[in-house]
């Protein structure tokens, strides 16, 4: 993400928290972007780790929570402040990301899990990226899946590989990381694919869409997990691209090059 663009991040960020009492649209957040609502959700998601869901429910409750402290408001208007509809659904939130009740917060002052605002660094501002577009891609694959999240892909796909790896000797290899449709959300499948039929694999068939594709050598898949973040950081939202509603594709070629297909439209 160029200086511009940190700074777009940035003025996302701070419109969420001048809007913590209010509803929040995300509408509103995908022009700050300059992006479509989709596009804005995948990059938000792939910047802070978090869904924009998860990350204005947990900066709410934070908040909250200093309210808490203050003992000036009651417990049902702090949750009304904060968007609960009554003070059983926001104590159960609280809850469930404090691990103890709003009434109980006196007593647990030492316990309380901030979940604090976010802050883009102005790290890898200046890295550049080799990549290329290509259109009317189209692939009909073979592949097994597994559910996993987008935070924890990059931890558990390997494992998934090295039980499987063997299924593909000799054939193409494929990864795929589909989104939940709305990509306003962490959950994803993961999958090992080839061009050529294995044990257990079902047809994967992706129409025709046009990709930017990326190339390079491919370390371990911790290296390739900050890749793609620095690409949904400092590519995506200064391409002038939105994405498409499709996986993530990792092409895998001999000595380790690497090929990495992110659909847009």
């Amino acid at each position: 993400m160029n200086k511009a663009n940190n700074e777009k991040f940035n003025d996302l960020i701070e419109y969420i928290e001048e809007n913590l009492l209010e509803e929040i649209s995300y509408n509103r957040l995908s022009k700050i972007l300059g992006v479509n609502e989709y596009t804005m959700h995948r990059i938000f998601l792939f910047v802070t780790n978090y869904n924009l869901a998860e990350y204005i429910r947990k900066r709410r409750l934070s908040m909250s929570a200093l309210d808490l402290l203050n003992g000036k408001e009651r417990i049902i208007d702090i949750a009304i402040k904060y968007n609960y509809e009554s003070s059983q659904s926001y104590s159960r939130a609280f809850k469930a990301m404090m691990g103890f009740l709003p009434s109980e917060i006196n007593d647990n002052k030492n316990n309380i899990k901030f979940f604090s605002q976010y802050e883009l660094s102005n790290e890898d501002i200046d890295d550049e990226f080799n990549y290329h577009v290509e259109k009317g891609v189209e692939f009909k694959l073979y592949g097994i899946s597994m559910k996993t999240t987008i935070k924890d892909c990059h931890n558990v796909a390997p494992l998934f590989w090295k039980e499987n790896y063997k299924l593909l000797t000799g054939k193409s290899e494929y990864g795929l990381l589909k989104y939940d449709k709305t990509a306003n959300i962490n959950d994803a499948t993961y999958y090992i694919a080839s061009k050529e039929e294995f044990e257990n694999a079902k047809p994967i068939n992706i129409n025709k869409s046009n990709y930017l594709v990326f190339e390079f050598k491919y370390l371990n898949s911790t290296e390739l997990d900050k890749f793609i973040r620095k690409i949904y950081r400092t590519i995506i939202p200064n391409s002038g691209y939105e994405l498409q509603a499709l996986p993530d594709i990792e092409e895998y070629l001999p000595n380790n090059d690497f090929r990495l297909y992110i659909p847009i439209k």
